[in-house]
């Protein structure tokens, strides 16, 4: 196996080590052009910040690991790619009790749903502000968001 030259292993850890820093500090809200967009993280604030931080992390995980190793590298990137869609699915299901969401008219318009724990009825909430506990609107129920 021949070596990589070192040209390339420095010009990847800039570019990774940036691209991680500047997530780190800059804190994006969902977009189309960067970031982890996944429906998940397009229908709540809060798990697309927590998966912006987690990616962050790996980005910088993947420029230290282009200076020192390799297999660091691999393996970092390997978890960017499946914690980076695993996590905000993860922290869905927590919070809403459901992976499933629903779109409305336009681009980024990704709307939680949240399941009823009584009767399992799947309700659409409210796009801004969703309380924390919100009324099933099929048995009456209380559901938490949280």
């Amino acid at each position: 196996m021949s070596q990589i030259p070192p040209l390339i292993r420095y010009l990847s850890a800039a570019v990774f080590l940036g691209l991680g820093v500047l997530m780190l500090v800059w804190r994006k809200g969902p977009n189309w052009w960067i970031g982890v967009r996944l429906p998940w993280t397009y229908a709540d604030r809060e798990i697309w910040d927590k998966s912006w931080r987690l990616a962050a992390v790996f980005l910088v995980g993947m420029g230290v690991g282009a200076l020192a190793s390799w297999k660091i590298f691999f393996i970092s990137t390997a978890h960017l790619l499946i914690l980076g869609i695993l996590y905000p699915i993860y922290l869905y299901r927590r919070k809403y009790g459901t992976i499933r969401y629903w779109k409305d008219a336009g681009w980024l318009n990704y709307r939680p749903m949240a399941k009823c724990p009584n009767c399992g009825y799947l309700q659409k909430l409210k796009p801004p502000g969703n309380p924390a506990i919100i009324t099933c609107e099929a048995c009456g129920g209380t559901i938490r968001s949280e």
